[in-house]
């Protein structure tokens, strides 16, 4: 616990030297060990830390929409998107990951209770997972949620031809996000952390590498810092224990790709043609379904057809790209759903002697057969 006295006269030496984001946070410090001493306090206190949020003053805005560029070819460095509101209300998150984007947001709207109790708030986050499966559009609902606009780091922008000056870009950038209370995205990280191991890579990145570190340690706790990768076994070692969060995001299951479908085609579909749909994109992302099934109502409305009669023609299409023993296995799947032998074999591309050869069963719809 550190002492009352030593406090007051660093926090008097911080003012004197006009340090005044210092000085707020070493008085939130002081408030948050200064209830344990002082319960009966404690709803002065919360009232205080709750006036002493970290917040961007306007000099600092305006200072900051000044974007930074890189000094030779001029482009920005970073992507800005300030209002948030074209994300669908309720994306579909496996389990694990609502969880952890939730907590965060919870822990933002509670954040004088936290620093009440000392505790800190999540201030960087590693999302991990192949390409689609919403990474970056998690990245956005939090901004969204949290009403902070999203800084994203244009990789092509930032590496630079010239030895030193991609360090000097991202340092730049980081300078530039600390500034106001933001979402920082920094996606393929993999990029600017790889292995300090890597016999390729030059001595100017592998110091990159201790910088960023460095700045992930002590990032500010008004901001939140994302790095998101396609590649994790390409990461320098020491990344991972330095992240508050480390998130895995899976290719989505069964059900949540039911779940996504039925969102995005308005319950238009049967629910046989959504479960069929289901089998035909498992191992998708959910940006292959999405545009996929975009695809599919786009083509419906030039066409003048029904969404369930185009997207059968698209499992028609994805079924036979695939190998015998997949397309014996969906067979039977169409089967145990009701559909005939008829409509296997044109959903499947199988004939119809090698459905009955194989034993596919169907059940019988009024005549269909």
């Amino acid at each position: 616990m550190s002492d009352i006295e030593e406090d007051f006269v660093h926090l008097l030496r911080l003012a004197l030297a006009g340090r005044h984001e210092d000085v707020a946070a070493l008085g939130r410090r002081a408030l948050s060990g200064l209830v344990k001493r002082r319960p009966d306090l404690a709803r002065q206190v919360q009232e205080a830390l709750a006036l002493s949020a970290p917040t961007a003053s306007p000099a600092r805005l305006n200072q900051a929409r000044a974007i930074p560029v890189d000094t030779d070819s001029r482009l920005q460095l970073l992507r800005i998107e300030e209002h948030i509101d074209n994300i669908i209300p309720s994306p579909v998150w496996p389990p694990p990951v609502k969880l952890v984007l939730n907590s965060v947001i919870a822990e933002r709207q509670r954040l004088a209770e936290l620093r009440l109790l000392g505790l800190p708030p999540t201030r960087s986050l590693l999302f991990v997972g192949p390409p689609g499966v919403g990474k970056t559009l998690a990245a956005r609902w939090l901004a969204q949620q949290l009403k902070r606009p999203l800084l994203t780091l244009d990789l092509s922008a930032v590496m630079s031809s010239f030895l030193g000056r991609t360090g000097n870009n991202i340092r730049v950038v980081l300078d530039y996000a600390r500034q106001l209370p933001s979402i920082l995205l920094l996606d393929e990280f993999d990029a600017l952390a790889k292995r300090r191991d890597d016999a390729t890579e030059v001595g100017e990145l592998k110091r990159l590498v201790t910088v960023i570190l460095q700045e992930v340690d002590e990032w500010p706790s008004a901001g939140l810092l994302i790095a998101a990768t396609n590649h994790p076994e390409l990461l320098d070692p020491a990344v991972w224990r330095r992240f508050d969060t480390v998130l895995p995001f899976p290719t989505p299951d069964r059900s949540e790709i039911q779940q996504l479908i039925r969102g995005l085609t308005n319950s238009e579909l049967s629910e046989p043609s959504v479960e069929v749909l289901a089998t035909v994109f498992t191992g998708k992302s959910f940006a292959d379904i999405s545009q996929e099934v975009m695809r599919a109502r786009r083509r419906a409305f030039l066409e003048g057809a029904t969404l369930e009669a185009v997207l059968m023609r698209v499992i028609a299409s994805l079924c036979r790209s695939t190998n015998f023993k997949e397309r014996l296995e969906f067979a039977r799947h169409l089967a145990l759903l009701g559909h005939s032998q008829r409509e296997v074999a044109e959903l499947t591309g199988l004939s119809r002697d090698t459905v009955r050869k194989y034993n596919i069963n169907t059940v019988t719809h009024g005549g269909r057969e």
